[in-house]
C-alpha cells in the first residue's frame, strides 16, 4: 500500500522550474524498433535504415554501457535532491518492442495530469504498459489530485498508413497519433509540432485531456524528417531559449506570444557526425536534448566541451554525464526522462 502524501506526485507546467521528481528510463534488452518501412524511411538516418528489422537487438556492448549511463544519470539527479523513479527492465526482444530508455516519447505531464501518448509506431504500443505501469499506479495512489490518462483502445487501430489525402507526413489522420516528445510546456501554452509520428487527430486528443486553461500552439518548423521537437528547441530558463537554426526561425518562434520577448539564441555550431558508437536513430543535434534542472543548471554529455562552454557562456552551470551509448539507442537527457514535479 502506497501512503498518501501532501506532496503532489504530478505537477509541472514548464521545462525549467526546479525539478523535484522525475522518471529516468531503463534500456532493458533494447532492440531496433521494427516500425513499418515507410515510417523508418521517413525518420531514420539513411545509413542505418537497413538495421531496422524485426527481432534485431542493439549490440549487447552498447546496451550494457547505455544502461550504466542511465544509472549514472539517475544517481546524479538523486545527488541533486531530486526524487527519481525507474521502470522495470524489460526483455524488449521477447515483447517485439523497442526500449524503456526514452519515456519522454510516451508520457507528458501538464499541471496535475500525466498523459500517455498514442504512439504511431506499432512496436511501441505496449511500452508504457509493460515498463511504467507500476510507476503510474504509485503516482496515482500517492496523490488523489493526480490524473493519469491512459491510452484508449480505439487509438491502437492499425490505419495510419492507409491511403489518404496527400500530406507531407507519412502518417494519415485516421486515428489520434502523437509522441509526447513533439510537445514542450511554456506555462499555460504547450508548443508542439506536426511530424511523422504526430497528426492533427493526436493534437486534438492531447488538447482534450489537458487541464483547464492549458492550450496547444503548433510551431512552424522546416524539418522533412520531423520526429520530436526536443532537439529543435531548448528553453534553458524563463526568458532564454536555444534553437536549431536550420529547423526553425527566430521569426517563427517570436510569432508565439509566449516567446515574443524572450532571448532566442541560435546554436552557433554544426555538431559533428559520430560513428563510434553509431547514432543509429538520431542526429548529432542531440546537444540540444539536455535536461534543465532549475533554470540555472543543465545536464550535458560529458565529452561535449563545445556545448558545455556555450551553455556556460549563457550563464548555466553544466553537469557532465556520459551518455554516448544512450544517444546510440535513440536519445539524450530530455528523451530519457519525464518531469513529474517542477516548481
Amino acid at each position: 500500500m502506497v501512503p498518501k502524501s501532501d506532496t503532489p506526485s504530478v505537477k509541472a507546467d514548464n521545462e525549467w522550474s526546479p525539478l523535484k521528481a522525475v522518471i529516468v528510463g531503463r534500456a532493458g534488452r533494447a532492440c531496433f524498433p521494427a516500425a513499418p518501412a515507410p515510417m523508418i524511411a521517413a525518420t531514420m538516418p539513411s545509413a542505418h535504415v537497413h538495421s531496422f528489422q524485426p527481432n534485431s537487438p542493439f549490440p549487447d556492448s552498447i546496451v550494457e554501457k547505455a544502461e550504466a549511463e542511465l544509472d549514472c544519470f539517475a544517481a546524479i539527479l538523486e545527488a541533486e535532491g531530486i526524487r527519481v523513479y525507474r521502470p522495470k527492465g524489460i526483455d524488449w526482444l521477447s515483447e517485439k518492442g523497442y526500449t524503456g530508455a526514452m519515456p519522454r516519447d510516451g508520457l507528458i505531464s501538464v499541471g496535475n495530469t500525466l498523459i500517455e501518448a498514442c504512439f504511431a509506431w506499432p512496436c511501441r504500443s505496449r511500452e508504457i504498459e509493460l515498463a511504467f505501469d507500476d510507476i503510474l499506479e504509485e503516482l496515482s495512489l500517492m496523490d488523489a489530485n493526480a490524473k493519469i490518462v491512459r491510452r484508449p483502445q480505439e487509438t491502437f487501430a492499425d490505419t495510419l498508413l492507409d491511403e489518404s489525402e496527400e500530406n507531407p507526413w507519412v502518417i494519415n489522420n485516421s486515428r489520434p497519433a502523437f509522441d509526447a516528445a513533439d510537445f514542450m510546456r511554456f506555462g499555460k501554452v504547450i508548443l508542439g509540432q506536426y511530424s511523422h509520428v504526430t497528426n492533427q487527430a493526436g493534437v486534438d486528443y492531447l488538447q482534450s485531456h489537458l487541464p483547464e486553461g492549458y492550450y496547444i500552439e503548433m510551431l512552424e518548423v522546416n524539418d522533412p524528417s520531423a520526429m520530436h521537437i526536443d532537439a529543435t528547441i531548448l528553453p534553458l530558463r524563463d526568458g532564454l531559449l536555444v534553437y536549431h537554426p536550420k529547423k526553425v526561425t527566430e521569426a517563427a518562434l517570436r510569432s508565439h506570444r509566449v516567446l515574443a520577448d524572450w532571448d532566442l539564441v541560435a546554436y552557433p555550431f554544426t555538431p559533428e557526425e559520430r560513428t563510434e558508437p553509431p547514432l543509429y536513430i538520431t542526429s548529432p543535434w542531440l546537444c540540444l536534448n539536455a535536461l534543465v534542472l532549475d533554470g540555472k543548471s543543465v545536464v550535458v554529455e560529458a565529452s561535449d566541451d563545445r556545448t558545455v562552454n556555450f551553455y556556460e557562456g549563457l550563464g548555466m552551470r553544466c553537469i557532465r554525464c556520459p551518455f554516448k551509448h544512450v544517444n546510440s539507442i535513440g536519445g539524450s537527457f530530455h528523451c530519457a526522462t519525464v518531469d513529474l514535479v517542477r516548481g
